[in-house]
């Protein structure tokens, strides 16, 4: 058995493997070929083309397909109320694992200006705003810092980390730590500045 039949989540039906299989496969190596992805899932290629005749086809549909898994995550999240930093920190903690599906997003450039996925970025990107605003509004983050800069911020720490994660270079257990850590103490406020 190939090592990467190990990749395939149990008890999923075949789209699903595939989905979940090319979101692993891309992460590692954005330009494996479809055949990789087949293996990945355990079916054979006919089988991946029956679901998705092109490769652009099921890039997107793995794309659309972690953005809506990340938005169930997030709700789930965001839906208690809690106070803002405890809101963050768990925010972070929940966005750091979603590397594993999202990371291949950032690394190729074949669905820029997608219309469904823009959309699905806004609805992800929306209560993650919402929780960094309230972090700032309580004194949590600094406030005087541009909420689009703490936005960017945020995204660049959760890119270095999925990067250095699918690279080797930073364990798994260890990147969400250091995202909140770097975070918190780059836009603390007053004496914890």
């Amino acid at each position: 058995m190939s090592l990467m039949r190990h990749m395939r989540p149990a008890k999923l039906a075949p789209r699903d493997r595939l989905l979940h299989a090319a979101a692993t496969v891309w992460a590692a190596n954005p330009s494996a070929p479809l055949e990789t992805i087949a293996e990945a899932a355990g079916v054979g290629r006919a089988t991946l083309h029956r679901y998705f005749p092109s490769r652009l086809e099921l890039m997107r549909a793995a794309a659309l397909h972690g953005m809506d898994a990340l938005a169930a995550a997030i709700d789930v999240v965001t839906r208690e109320p809690q106070p803002p930093e405890q809101a963050l920190d768990a925010l972070i903690e929940m966005l750091v694992p979603f590397g594993d599906r999202l990371h291949f997003l950032l690394v190729t450039g074949d669905l820029l200006g997608d219309e469904a996925l823009t959309v699905a970025e806004r609805a992800v990107d929306a209560p993650i705003r919402r929780v960094l605003d309230a972090a700032a509004a309580t004194g949590a983050l600094r406030s005087e810092v541009p909420a689009g800069w703490r936005f960017r911020a945020l995204e660049a720490l959760l890119y270095a980390a999925w990067t250095a994660v699918a690279e080797g270079s930073l364990a798994r257990q260890d990147a969400a730590p250091l995202v909140r850590d770097a975070f918190r103490r780059g836009f603390a406020s007053g004496a914890e500045a």
